[in-house]
């Protein structure tokens, strides 16, 4: 008795294995089963699963280097702030702090080709939205510290159809842990003292009423970008409007009697 006892345990693990191939293709059998008696609330569990997986692959990263953004934001000292033309070596960087800066619009908003465009000379990009328009001449410039790093962004570029009487503000933001400490301000007057060494009258402004750009819109008001004109935004938002801001570069001449 105890001998076939032996030989029955010794067989066991071998009969265990033997089995194991088929209840795997149990449980496949009974998943598929599922998934064509509950295809709405299979769909809806993948899609919950999908975009918490997109969302944790694209904003943890971020979040991470915000953390460390901010760190370094905290030790700087605004008087170290330099603003320097755009370049191939620190244009990298620059897309870095445009995305950062214009995080809100959503992947819309992405200033890495009119960065990279405004290096070659020869270079012309049509601007989209409801009034597309032709840029040219485009030149950036970012704000950077001891470290150059780019802390924010600033261009100034002319278009086709107000060439000899404009410039226009560019993808001027600022990266959000960099904020509140005057470096917006810094790169407006930049941009304002750059526009008026050229020969225009005017420095123009496309912008609008969203909530990523309402904060630096006293920034423009109190600098003289006057609002000039509004029109409905091509993004189907309720109250959501392009704006239009102007300020004059030489003295305006007094109408004639």
């Amino acid at each position: 008795m105890n001998e076939r006892h032996i030989e029955l345990a010794q067989a066991q693990p071998d009969e265990v294995a033997a089995q194991t191939p088929a209840e795997n293709q149990g449980l496949f059998a009974d998943a598929y089963d599922f998934v064509e008696r509950h295809p709405i609330a299979s769909a809806v569990t993948v899609g919950i699963v999908g975009v918490g997986a997109y969302a944790a692959s694209r904003y943890v990263p971020y979040a991470l280097s915000q953390r460390a953004l901010t760190a370094a934001a905290k030790a700087l000292d605004p008087q170290d702030v330099r603003i320097i033309p755009l370049t191939a070596e620190n244009l990298p960087g620059a897309i870095n702090a445009g995305k950062d800066g214009f995080r809100y619009g959503m992947g819309f908003l992405n200033p890495a080709s009119d960065f990279a465009a405004s290096l070659n000379p020869l270079a012309k990009k049509a601007v989209g939205g409801s009034m597309p328009h032709t840029e040219l001449n485009a030149r950036y410039f970012v704000a950077v510290d001891k470290e150059n790093r780019v802390l924010g962004t600033t261009g100034l570029y002319q278009t086709s159809k107000d060439q000899a009487e404009a410039l226009w503000l560019g993808w001027m933001s600022v990266r959000p842990a960099y904020r509140g400490k005057g470096i917006g301000q810094k790169l407006l007057d930049f941009s304002i003292d750059e526009a008026k060494k050229e020969n225009v009258d005017y420095l123009r402004l496309f912008t609008s009423t969203s909530r990523g750009e309402r904060a630096a819109q006293p920034l423009y008001e109190r600098a003289g970008l006057k609002i000039v004109g509004e029109e409905k935004h091509s993004l189907p938002i309720p109250g959501l409007k392009f704006l239009f801001r102007e300020m004059p570069l030489r003295p305006v001449k007094p109408q004639s009697a």
